[in-house]
């Protein structure tokens, strides 16, 4: 039998996510130490376990794999046909998932449930390693001595570029493009950029792909970059905040239940009941649910479906290891509703440095199954 620590290794979770699949009834262990109290695994679990990510990888919430997990035959195929009508609705990238759809529905036991991912093949250009400072946008895209300081579109003001071009905050790159993340779905959007000398320094120009190109159609915009160093940076050291997230637990039952983002604010006292400053549409962050003994899942949005992020919290703060962020919640009684105020820690707060903003939410009602 396998153990909890070495199950969530051997799927490349961590064992809050093995324990909330438990606790929705999706994954069971097989045993439980009775002397320990352990979740105990089986070889046969780890095979359900990559189910259950290629089945979210389709789009199905989890309360749907239960479901699925549980059929085969007729039952089985209808489930596959429903889906892929609602994927038929969608935009053109879900293409590829209609086709695993479709051989699914012939053949259940032919899939590979390991998930495969073109990556952006990487060509080095060490003399981009460090940070970059924005001077401003060029209008004429080859003469890099005339720089207009206010900028046209919304730019970072620093750039960093680590080693190997790795992943950090929104950023990653190959020789001659900048990549960055859009946060609506984990997009990533080329910026292609050359270096040039001007009066003896290192300069970038980037061909600066914003948000008003993907939503409106606009013009790329050519913004100069300067080189301040060349440090050869790690995740962890170009940060500007980091928290401290090993804060022992404490049970809190006040939070414990669904919570459903209602607004989006600068503060608490900005928060009008009455009349929210956000849409609930365009909230990145939908619902958080607080289950015992420290279980924390968030429901965000993305381009395809809702997905589910599971974390940490103790009394007071919502924990995230991999980010480094303990976010401070607080529950304030107005007009007789409680109100969750959380704080949203993004890459603005640890890379920027800027104060985080507050998600806003009420008590949602949990439907059983």
């Amino acid at each position: 039998m396998i153990k909890i620590g070495n199950m969530a290794k051997i799927c490349g979770v961590n064992t809050q996510t093995l324990r909330y699949y438990d606790a929705e009834g999706v994954l069971r262990p097989e045993a439980t130490d009775k002397n320990t109290g352990y979740r105990l695994y089986s070889p046969s679990d780890i095979e359900k376990f990559r189910k259950i990510q290629f089945y979210k990888s389709l789009g199905f919430e989890l309360s749907e794999i239960k479901e699925l997990l549980n059929k085969d035959g007729a039952d089985f195929r209808k489930i596959m046909i429903k889906r892929k009508n609602a994927v038929l609705s969608d935009v053109a990238s879900d293409r590829e998932k209609i086709r695993k759809i479709d051989e699914l529905t012939r053949d259940p036991d032919s899939i590979n449930y390991y998930s495969m991912f073109d990556s952006v093949p990487f060509s080095d250009d060490p003399g981009v390693v460090g940070k970059w400072e924005l001077c401003g946008e060029l209008h004429d895209k080859n003469d890099p001595s005339k720089v207009d300081p206010d900028v046209s579109v919304f730019a970072h003001k620093e750039i960093p570029f680590l080693p190997g071009g790795a992943y950090v905050w929104i950023w990653f790159w190959t020789k001659g493009v900048l990549y960055r993340i859009l946060a609506n779905g984990g997009i990533a959007v080329p910026n292609p950029y050359r270096i040039v000398d001007k009066n003896g320094e290192k300069y970038m120009i980037i061909e600066y792909i914003g948000d008003d190109c993907i939503d409106d159609g606009g013009d790329p915009v050519y913004l100069l970059y300067k080189q301040t160093d060349t440090t050869p940076y790690t995740d962890k050291t170009i940060r500007k905040r980091i928290d401290n997230t090993d804060i022992p637990y404490v049970d809190d039952p006040d939070v414990l239940g669904a919570w459903e983002a209602v607004d989006f604010v600068k503060t608490a006292n900005d928060f009008d009941i009455k009349k929210p400053k956000s849409d609930k549409k365009d909230l990145w962050l939908m619902y958080i649910r607080f289950l015992p003994r420290g279980i924390c899942v968030k429901t965000v949005k993305t381009d395809r479906a809702p997905a589910d992020i599971v974390l940490r919290y103790t009394k007071d703060f919502v924990l995230c290891d991999s980010e480094l962020t303990a976010e401070k919640y607080v529950i304030k009684n107005i007009d007789g509703e409680d109100n969750l105020f959380l704080q949203h820690k993004s890459g603005d707060y640890s890379y920027g440095g800027l104060e985080p903003l507050l998600y806003v939410f009420k008590r949602k009602e949990v439907k059983h199954e």
